[in-house]
């Protein structure tokens, strides 16, 4: 019997058991459920040398996506009270790495504590309380280091140098341009350096790298150098040209229908041919892959095609050819693949000759353009142009603006250099005719620059008048400081002051100070505070003074300096003294 009861009381508290998880669940689950899915943040900014918040700063917090392969920080819209209300991110591996905040503020400057923090720190959010509409709470602290304007400029200095010095990497050229772009770097990095501004400082940056800009890498000069050697021979024998463009860039148009064509280098049969990514050619029945293979020889098109093979589609192919020295010229490979992209491509080299207009000194790319597209046609296709005379006589015109403006630009250049020639031996007095000739030389075109042939004569003018006037002004300067120094030895020396406390009055007294001629006693409340003239004493034997009529109990400073027809002497160290 009390077996049976032990069982059944085993059993019950089994089932009390089972209920209290099921109860705990159910709790937990209603919990879950109760969960806010929204945080509510604050963000306080704060003086890191003081600690006092920063009223005027701007608080950011940043929502990052992933985008086109890409993280994008995506800036957040803070609330009508200033807070920004962020979703929860529901997985735990995420809740530390979804937002990110920082804060800016004038006169100040963010501290990030790793590169890859341009947008600031991660929000981790974790259990937080909960507000009045059930949303958790966050405060986070940003602490900004207070900044002058100099050394926020030096940040934007240090940012831009990098900048210019990342721009271009020296592998891609030539040694003498190697040369050149360090020369141009560190030319720049010095004028943003001498940069008052940030405006100034963009500048700078900008005109380095548009001198950069003008340098030519190794494979387009090698390019410039072997381009023309390449060719190409139709499957009808006949052999032109295979590659247009200029400086450097060049590209190679060929038709599908040209299937059996041979490209070869002038004077080098020993090239190998590369294109990086395989050619698809799309037919009415099925699909073809015909690929350039690394070191292949020159034939285009060899894999068998079906006669019958319409072509609809083919890719723009990067290539490239390897000469028998190991050079290497790269250029882009396009293939016509219809009869209706002839068509088109003469359609539009017509409508690219026809945009020239009306020719003028800046109509050189669109002529160039137009050259470049119809010298890229397919000869076949060139004849189509019936408006090729209209790009010959373009080309004519602009040879002849540009004769006119070099001849004009001699001539400015001519006048220039009589300037600069006129200055003579520089002196003191040169100032204007430097300034003059500078500034001629400046109002002239970058190609009339180029004609000026004494400039160096003008740099050598304006230092050597900077020199002149560095040394008047150091000559002055050292007068002075002699004069000075003369004037302060005649001065009188510093008094040695004592106060004694009397009756609501000050007994002051000092000893005989060398060169005075008198003294000026000054009083004030503080001892660092302004101190006012309350007497003169104009004989130097007058040495002793009794300040009376002072309020009872109240601290007084004394200061007492000595004075001559040359002027004040020091002051002396301030004495306190307690109204009896």
């Amino acid at each position: 019997m009390l077996q049976r009861r032990k069982w059944c009381t085993g059993i019950i508290l089994a089932a009390l058991a089972a209920l209290l998880v099921i109860a705990a669940a159910a709790v937990t689950d209603r919990a879950y459920a109760d969960e806010p899915e929204k945080c509510r943040v604050k963000i306080i900014v704060q003086d890191k040398s003081t600690g006092e918040e920063i009223k005027d700063a701007t608080p950011m917090v940043y929502d990052i996506k992933f985008e086109g392969g890409d993280y994008v920080y995506v800036p957040v819209t803070p609330e009508e009270d200033g807070r920004f209300l962020l979703e929860v991110p529901e997985d735990e591996d995420e809740r530390d790495y979804r937002y990110t905040y920082k804060a800016e503020a004038k006169g100040y400057k963010y501290e990030y504590k790793y590169k890859s923090q341009k947008y600031g720190e991660y929000i981790e959010f974790g259990e937080k309380p909960q507000d009045d509409q059930g949303n958790w709470t966050l405060t986070l602290y940003v602490k900004l280091t207070p900044q002058t304007e100099e050394e926020r400029l030096n940040d934007i200095r240090t940012e831009s140098k990098k900048a210019l010095s990342d721009y271009k990497k020296a592998s891609d050229y030539e040694a003498e341009d190697q040369e050149t772009l360090k020369t141009l770097i560190q030319t720049y990095s010095d004028k943003i350096d001498d940069a008052k501004t940030e405006d100034a400082i963009k500048q700078a940056l900008a005109e380095g790298k548009g001198e950069i800009d003008k340098l030519v890498t190794a494979q387009a000069k090698n390019n410039d150098r072997y381009a023309s050697k390449l060719m190409f021979t139709d499957r009808n024998g006949k052999t032109t040209p295979l590659l247009t463009g200029e400086k450097g860039q060049y590209e190679a148009s060929l038709s599908l229908l040209d299937k059996g064509g041979v490209f070869s280098v002038e004077g080098d049969p020993a090239a190998r041919w590369t294109v990086k990514k395989g050619l698809w050619i799309q037919s009415m029945a099925m699909n073809h892959s015909v690929e350039y293979v690394t070191e292949r020889t020159g034939s285009f098109l060899t894999t068998s095609i079906p006669g019958d093979t319409e072509f609809v589609d083919a890719e723009i192919s990067d290539a490239s050819v390897t000469l028998g020295d190991g050079s290497k010229v790269t250029f882009t490979l396009k293939i016509s693949t219809k009869e209706e992209d002839k068509t088109a491509a003469v359609a539009a080299v017509k409508e690219k000759i026809g945009g020239i207009g009306e020719v003028t000194l800046d109509s050189g790319d669109a002529i160039r353009q137009a050259r470049t597209d119809y010298d890229g046609l397919l000869k076949s296709l060139q004849k189509k142009v019936d408006n090729y005379d209209v790009l010959t006589d373009a080309e004519k015109k602009l040879e002849e603006l540009k004769k006119a403006k070099e001849e004009a630009e001699a001539k400015q250049a001519k006048a220039v250099d009589e300037k600069i020639a006129a200055i003579g031996e520089v002196t003191l007095d040169s100032e204007n005719a430097v300034t003059e000739a500078r500034k001629a030389y400046d109002a002239l075109s970058d190609g009339a620059k180029e004609k000026v042939t004494r400039y160096g004569d003008l740099t050598a003018a304006e230092k050597k008048l900077d020199e002149l006037k560095k040394a008047k002004a150091k000559a002055e300067a050292e007068a002075k400081a002699k004069a000075e120094a003369e004037r302060k030895a005649k001065l009188p020396g510093k008094v040695s002051l004592k106060v004694k406390s009397g009756k609501r009055k000050a007994v002051l007294s000092w000893k005989k100070t060398s060169k005075a001629k008198g003294y000026v006693v000054y009083r004030s409340t503080k001892k660092n505070g302004t101190y006012k003239k309350i007497r003169t004493l104009k004989s130097a034997k007058t040495l002793k003074y009794t300040n009376t009529k002072l309020k009872k109990g109240r601290t007084y400073y004394y200061k007492v300096c000595a004075y001559n027809s040359t002027g004040k002497g020091p002051m002396s160290s301030p004495k306190k003294v307690k109204v009896k």
